[in-house]
């Protein structure tokens, strides 16, 4: 390895730093030589998952220097730890939220700049609709978990180079979400939806935020044509209208209609709406856990 010319080892550094970080943490322990010029690609690529490896995590971000510090791919959930297997009281519960929000917000502050891939997953509800920093760079974000009830923010973040945006995991969604998508993602090509449960009117909102009709009877006057709420530049929707229902509920049976109902609407918009591609997606097996979700964004990022 000595032999080999820089040039080609800090390529082979970049490729091989495509994982949850583990490659970098363990070229950093080769030799002084490979340490050096492996450690741009150190946090290249990183999974982070719980509070306390958060919080570790911002404080090493705070105490690198460019070109150390740069992130083009994160994942980070926020499972809880409680390893002593005692039930937390609420007011720990909501100091670990705060605790998380305001790490969280610490890392993107460091990472916005370079973030070319993100996959957050909160189990309880987010601070803002997408993220909380402005990535010039970012061009893939998926969201896993509840929406917040008010999104609270200053200045809405951008997302300039955002192509392709997920969202899972969710039972609600703000009223302002389509107008936060177009505001902040303008240039948007591929927008997905994977409810937890089937959402009652959500069908209807995205067909006003597409300018889409949602039955022959709710078809657009053809003389008066709306602007549409979400970007022109979006090609495909993708929504699943809920996970598979299980039968031996009580409430099955509510469940059940609500679901046909926006599985008719999108099956509608999917056959007559011409503007962008909107796929309705057969409901499926309950979201996965986060452990899954880690898996699977670890497969993505070798795409």
């Amino acid at each position: 390895m000595n032999r080999c010319p820089h040039e080609i080892l800090l390529q082979i550094f970049g490729l091989a730093c495509d994982d949850d970080g583990s490659t970098g943490r363990a070229l950093s322990l080769v030799s002084r030589n490979v340490h050096e010029l492996s450690k741009e690609f150190k946090y290249q690529s990183i999974a982070i998952v719980g509070l306390l490896r958060l919080v570790s995590f911002a404080a090493v971000l705070q105490d690198l220097q460019e070109p150390s510090r740069r992130v083009r791919h994160l994942f980070f959930s926020s499972i809880a730890q409680n390893l002593s297997g005692k039930p937390k009281r609420i007011t720990e519960d909501l100091q670990n939220y705060r605790d998380t929000c305001d790490a969280f917000s610490k890392v993107m502050r460091i990472v916005a700049p370079t973030l070319v891939t993100c996959q957050i997953v909160f189990q309880s509800a987010r601070m803002v609709t997408l993220i909380p920093e402005s990535c010039p760079c970012l061009t893939d974000l998926s969201l896993v978990g509840p929406f917040p009830t008010l999104p609270g923010v200053d200045e809405a973040p951008r997302f300039p180079s955002l192509r392709s945006l997920t969202f899972s995991s969710f039972t609600d969604y703000p009223s302002c979400l389509f107008d936060d998508i177009a505001t902040q993602a303008p240039n948007l090509q591929n927008l997905a939806f994977y409810p937890a449960q089937a959402c009652r009117n959500f069908a209807g909102d995205l067909a006003k935020a597409l300018n889409a009709p949602t039955s022959s009877r709710s078809a657009p006057d053809p003389h008066h044509v709306p602007r549409p709420a979400l970007p022109n530049t979006i090609k495909q929707v993708t929504v699943q209208p809920g996970t598979e229902i299980n039968r031996e509920l009580r409430n099955a049976y509510c469940k059940q209609s609500v679901q046909a109902l926006m599985e008719r609407k999108l099956t509608y918009m999917q056959k007559n709406h011409k503007r962008c591609q909107v796929e309705c997606v057969a409901p499926g097996r309950p979201q996965t856990s986060p452990q899954d979700t880690l898996s699977v964004w670890l497969l993505r990022s070798h795409d």
